[in-house]
């Protein structure tokens, strides 16, 4: 049984502690430069966005209690998901890769334009590198591991850049870094990225 602590971002499998996605991947995105209260900022505002689409796509939103500040974020899904013919099959449900023992929560997965397809949603002013092994360890935890993979980029102005992911080495670059991660554990050692 998969669960999920929202207060530490931790994954648990028959309560033990399992690696989610976003801790593996934790090397490849240095925020140290940004101020603690900027990036918790951008954190919430960003968790924030995810829910309105989340409870929009649920059809449980309610559109009259909705921060004014994330209605041109949840126009630009609205656009994008009409844009594509999204039919999702899953919304924002944690999933376990029990071959290589790791947890992560995609976003999105369903068809888009009509093809299996993993989709993360972001609110953030640019689409960072690591989103390429993000996206490649979700298909693999859902055992789509040839699924199309997007990154939807939404803005304040109510408009998207959906951005495909399809460089081969996303995968392995994740596998290896679970693999190093994991060594490090067993050896008790705090490695020096």
């Amino acid at each position: 049984m998969l669960t999920f602590d929202e207060q530490t971002h931790t994954y648990y499998l028959n309560g033990q502690k399992v690696p989610g996605v976003t801790s593996v991947l934790s090397p490849l995105t240095d925020f140290s430069r940004v101020p603690p209260h900027v990036l918790q900022a951008a954190s919430d505002f960003g968790k924030a966005v995810h829910r309105a689409c989340e409870l929009h796509d649920l059809g449980e939103l309610d559109h009259n209690t909705l921060d004014p500040a994330l209605w041109s974020y949840l126009d630009a899904w609205i656009a994008f998901s009409a844009d594509h013919s999204v039919e999702w099959e899953q919304i924002e449900q944690p999933a376990y890769n029990a071959t290589m023992r790791y947890a992560g929560t995609p976003d999105r997965f369903g068809k888009v334009n009509g093809r299996p397809t993993v989709v993360d949603i972001k609110s953030t002013a640019q689409l960072y590198p690591a989103v390429g092994p993000q996206l490649a360890a979700y298909a693999n935890a859902l055992q789509q591991p040839y699924a199309d993979r997007l990154a939807v980029q939404l803005k304040g102005d109510g408009t998207y850049v959906a951005k495909p992911y399809t460089d081969p080495a996303d995968w392995p670059l994740f596998c290896s870094l679970l693999t190093l991660r994991n060594w490090c554990a067993r050896h008790s050692i705090t490695p020096k990225f």
